[in-house]
C-alpha cells in the first residue's frame, strides 16, 4: 500500500482549462470599448520572516480589502513553493473552490479580485483573507499552479467517474495497472493517472469523498488473503477495497459506489429542475423507473452508465456530460457584445427548450445566458462567441 497523502501547501487542479483560441469566432453584438486593468502595476513585496507574518495576521482583513491596487504577491524560492498576500498570509492553490464558493455564496461563478473577471474553476484563494486570484492572474505574477499534461500538452482533468464510456477499467499510464477509482485523465489521448500516482506527484483531487475519518485519501486495492472490516457496513471481506494504509480505515467497493456516483465535478452540472445528478446505470435506472433514459444533449439511450437524475428521469450520457462540464469551466464568465457575462444555466425557459442566438436551434438541455440581453447560446456554440 502506497502513502496516504503529501502535505503539500498546493492543491491540484483538476478544472483548470487553458483557454484556447477559435478560429472562427461570431459577435452577437456589436462590441463596445472596454477598459481594462493591467497586472503590471503590482508591486513585488519582499520575503518575511514567520514571526513578522503572525504580528500581521492579528489584524483580520483591513490589510487586504481585496482590490487589485491594494494588493500584490511575490513568489518565494522554489523550495517553499508558495506566495505571499499583501495580508501576510499565503495564497494557495484550490480545487475545490468553487464548491467553497457554492456552498457561502450559492453561485458557482467566482469573480477574480484582480482582474475582476467571471470564471468558475480553480484558483489561488489567500488562507487568511480569502482573496481570489485567477489563474491567469497568477501566470502573471509568476504563480506556478500544480497541474499535469498528457503527451500533447492537454491538461489532465480530474473525473470521479471511473468509467471510461464503454469500459469499467482503465490502464494508468504511469504506473502501468488497470484500475477502478478515479483518475486524472485526458480523454480524447486515452491518457489517465490514478488517484494514488496523481497523489504522489502533489496532485488533489476537486473535490474527493473517498476519505478516512482523517480526510486522507482512500486508495483502490485488490483483493488479498488479509481480511478486512468494512468501515461502512461492518462486514469482512477479502475482496477489492478503497483503504487508507495509516489508520487501518477501509471501505468495500460496494459501500464505495454510492459514494463514487455522487462525486460530481462541479456544482454547476445539473437537472434542468436544479437536481444534483449520479452516475448511475441505465439498467438500474429502468428497474427503479420502468423506463429508459436518453441523453438531453444528444438524444442517443444508452445502455450502460451515465449522468441520471433520480427524481427527472432524466440526464446525460457519459460523454456528453464530461463535455458540458469541460465547458462550463472553459467559458463560464465569457462576455457578449455589450460585454455583459454569460452564465451556465442548467435550466431551460419553457417546455419548447432554449433558443440559441447563434445556430437559431433549440436544446433541451442547459445553456449559456446573458441575462441582461436575454439571449441564449447553447454548448456547441459558446466557443464561438468573441
Amino acid at each position: 500500500m502506497g502513502n496516504c497523502c503529501n502535505n503539500n501547501f498546493q492543491d491540484e487542479s483538476q478544472y483548470s482549462i487553458l483557454m484556447e483560441k477559435v478560429g472562427s469566432s461570431i459577435n452577437l453584438l456589436s462590441p463596445p470599448a472596454i477598459d481594462t486593468i493591467s497586472s503590471s502595476d503590482s508591486q513585488v513585496i519582499s520575503n518575511i520572516s514567520e514571526k513578522r507574518i503572525q504580528e500581521i495576521l492579528v489584524s483580520e482583513k483591513d490589510t487586504c480589502p481585496g482590490i487589485k491596487e491594494d494588493a500584490s504577491i511575490t513568489n518565494q524560492t522554489p523550495e517553499e513553493g508558495y506566495y505571499k498576500c499583501m495580508c501576510g498570509s499565503f495564497y494557495i492553490w484550490k480545487t475545490d473552490i468553487v464548491f467553497w464558493h457554492y456552498e457561502k455564496f450559492g453561485d458557482w461563478n467566482i469573480r477574480c479580485d484582480f482582474c475582476l473577471s467571471y470564471f468558475s474553476k480553480s484558483a489561488w484563494k489567500c488562507k487568511h483573507c480569502e482573496k481570489i486570484m485567477c489563474k491567469d492572474c497568477g501566470i502573471n505574477e509568476g504563480m506556478q499552479a500544480c497541474i499535469e499534461n498528457c503527451v500533447n500538452s492537454h491538461e489532465l482533468l480530474w473525473t470521479p467517474n471511473s468509467h471510461v464510456y464503454n469500459k469499467s477499467v482503465y490502464l494508468c499510464t504511469l504506473c502501468k495497472k488497470y484500475r477502478k477509482e478515479p483518475s486524472w485523465s485526458c480523454r480524447g489521448c486515452e491518457y489517465y493517472m490514478c488517484l494514488h500516482c496523481g497523489i504522489q506527484k502533489g496532485l488533489k483531487p476537486n473535490i474527493n469523498l473517498l476519505v478516512c475519518k482523517e480526510k486522507k485519501p482512500l486508495f483502490h486495492y485488490k483483493r488479498s488473503e488479509i481480511a478486512f472490516v468494512c468501515n461502512k457496513c461492518n462486514e469482512v471481506s477479502y475482496k477489492n477495497s478503497f483503504s487508507c494504509n495509516s489508520c487501518d480505515y477501509s471501505i468495500c467497493t460496494h459501500c464505495s459506489e454510492s459514494i463514487l456516483a455522487s462525486m460530481i465535478t462541479h456544482p454547476g452540472f445539473k437537472c434542468r429542475k436544479n437536481h444534483d445528478f449520479c452516475v448511475m446505470k441505465n439498467k438500474e435506472f429502468i428497474e427503479n423507473k420502468g423506463k429508459m433514459c436518453s441523453c438531453l444533449k444528444c438524444d442517443n439511450v444508452f445502455d450502460k452508465f451515465g449522468y441520471l437524475c433520480g427524481e427527472c428521469s432524466e440526464g446525460y450520457c457519459l460523454k456528453c456530460g464530461d463535455d458540458i462540464i469541460k465547458t462550463i469551466e472553459d467559458y463560464s464568465g465569457i462576455k457578449c457584445g455589450k460585454g455583459h457575462c454569460l452564465f451556465w444555466n442548467p435550466s431551460i425557459d419553457n417546455e419548447s427548450g432554449n433558443v440559441c442566438m447563434v445556430c437559431w436551434k433549440k436544446s433541451f438541455c442547459g445553456c449559456f445566458r446573458c441575462e441582461e440581453c436575454e439571449i441564449n447560446v447553447c454548448v456547441d456554440d459558446i466557443s464561438r462567441i468573441n
